[in-house]
């Protein structure tokens, strides 16, 4: 997910309202000027004049008549940190029905009446089964899921491609003619690979998995970046490692999920089976069990392994979002490589709500968006491909 300085968002709302100073013109011009990227979304966010009258229509809002709504659910509770702010900072503890948006956001119109806000996100669809597949040679193949075809990908090695994945033959190489495939899977994509051993890696947007078309006869190595869960077929005598930038995972058959997409920690949750985990440099091996987390520290280099619920971290592998108390900017995170959308935080402070959820992964986004509105003061701005996340 992108994010930006919240003065510049801020800046960005004073010019869609016209009333941007000297000053501030050329701080967003010079921001304008620095990458071709900030005049890409620039633009697309200004798109359509509604956006300056999303900012004004908030301005209407009804605090008692949302308050009263919202408290009558029950669900929210203020925490330490909360004493003395407004009621919408409080962290929420919210439990989003599967499917179903419970409640809406209240605004006054015209005629003093509350009314349920609508997101438009018709360009905003779910993710879907996609992926490239980059060969040996260079060679680009753009995969979905659809009727089953055939594609060479090494000399004398033929996958299937269909609804189920992509499927490569069992086969072992010979020492020394190891030859990599890389499938790459995008924002707003996933992807399913059955390796040569009859290992099954699923894999979710925006990651890349590495591999040899075929394992040799001593060790089974991937490489992983972003987020993948995997069902490793037991071989004693091929032991089977994922190594990631920081981390090498060594598996003795087993489920478990490894997420790599956050910068400051990788996250492995184990779900059968034992896995040991070390840092590249290290002869050190943590060892995980079942039910457990093991989450590194990049900047500090140090491993914590804990219990914990394993359904929220593979929950995605199973066409659903589970939130355990995740904060917004953790959903929001989620929710930008899913639906391939940019997010805008308009104050750093909203990234720190947090909520507690379960929800299908293939509903429509206006969905999650409307139930988060209901139960906290959190207005979402959406234009074309662009959230803003407003208070």
């Amino acid at each position: 997910m992108i994010h930006y300085d919240e003065n510049i968002i801020q800046l960005i709302q004073l010019y869609l309202v016209g009333d941007l100073s000297g000053e501030e013109k050329r701080l967003l011009e010079t921001w304008l000027q620095q990458d071709p990227s900030h005049k890409e979304l620039f633009d697309r966010v200004c798109m359509n004049g509604d956006v300056a009258r999303d900012f004004e229509a908030f301005e209407k809002i009804d605090k008692d008549i949302a308050w009263k709504h919202v408290s009558g659910m029950g669900g929210i509770k203020p925490t330490a940190k909360s004493k003395g702010m407004h009621w919408y900072r409080w962290v929420a503890a919210v439990m989003l029905p599967l499917m179903i948006v419970a409640v809406g956001y209240y605004m006054v119109n015209d005629s003093g009446k509350s009314q349920r806000t609508k997101y438009k996100v018709a360009e905003i669809q779910p993710g879907k089964s996609k992926a490239i597949l980059r060969l040996d040679n260079n060679r680009v193949i753009e995969l979905a899921g659809e009727d089953e075809v055939r594609l060479e990908v090494a000399k004398g090695v033929a996958v299937k491609n269909n609804a189920s994945g992509v499927v490569y033959p069992e086969q072992v190489a010979n020492k020394g003619e190891t030859v990599y495939n890389v499938l790459e899977v995008p924002r707003g994509g996933e992807y399913t690979i059955t390796l040569s051993d009859g290992t099954m890696v699923y894999l979710n947007s925006g990651s890349e998995l590495r591999y040899p078309v075929a394992f040799n006869s001593d060790v089974r190595e991937v490489f992983l970046s972003g987020e993948g869960f995997f069902e490793v077929i037991k071989d004693t005598a091929r032991p089977f490692l994922v190594v990631t930038d920081d981390l090498k995972i060594k598996v003795y058959g087993t489920s478990f999920n490894v997420n790599t997409y956050n910068l400051a920690n990788i996250q492995t949750v184990l779900v059968e089976g034992k896995i040991g985990i070390q840092e590249k440099n290290s002869d050190v091996e943590f060892a995980v069990e079942p039910g457990q987390l093991a989450l590194y520290d990049r900047e500090k280099g140090t491993m914590e392994i804990r219990d914990v619920d394993v359904l929220s971290y593979v929950a995605w592998k199973n066409q659903e979002f589970v939130f355990d108390g995740k904060s917004l900017e953790d959903i929001m995170n989620t929710l930008s490589l899913w639906y391939d959308v940019d997010v805008f935080f308009q104050t750093a402070s909203l990234k720190q709500l947090h909520f507690t959820g379960h929800l299908g992964r293939y509903e429509d986004i206006s969905h999650i968006l409307d139930a988060i509105s209901g139960v906290t003061q959190v207005k979402f701005s959406v234009k074309g491909r662009t959230i803003i996340v407003m208070e």
